[in-house]
């Protein structure tokens, strides 16, 4: 049944990606799992500050989840918290300098990755597989 190959085949590309990742940030010597990557990667596209609330639109995972991550990572010293200015229950997370400093080494990784992914793959083949995946993610979405 295609459904079942479809939900497999994503599932293993997600872990295989995982992997891939886990494994050239040891090469790299980078200290952080994938997920931390991400987060790093999420609050730096936003001006380097991110309120947890909408952090958790980035990683999905539930807000404990997401507040036990943040601790671990805040203990590495790669981000810090503050409260906002305007909202005291808001709690700002901002990057450190140990973590703005693995910026260029996760963008870089991220783009190798992908390269490596999409080998044989046409522009217009990586193209439309992109469209597909969108379309399958807003499918999702509203549901």
């Amino acid at each position: 049944m295609i459904e079942l190959e479809f939900s497999k085949t994503l599932r293993d590309l997600n872990i295989q990606i995982f992997k891939n990742v886990n494994k050239r940030h040891k090469e790299l010597g980078i200290d952080i799992t994938p997920i931390q990557g991400t987060i790093i990667m999420a609050i730096y596209e936003n001006n380097e500050a991110l309120c947890q609330k909408n952090l958790e639109a980035f990683v999905s995972c539930n807000k404990s989840t997401l507040s036990s991550i943040l601790d671990t990572m805040e203990k590495k010293e790669l981000i810090q918290r503050s409260n906002d200015e305007f909202d005291t229950r808001k709690k700002i997370i901002l990057l450190t300098k140990k973590s703005k400093d693995l910026i260029e080494k996760i963008a870089e990784d991220k783009i190798e990755l992908e390269k490596k992914m999409c080998r044989g793959f046409t522009v217009k083949e990586k193209e439309m597989l992109l469209k597909y995946l969108n379309q399958m993610l807003e499918n999702l979405e509203r549901m």
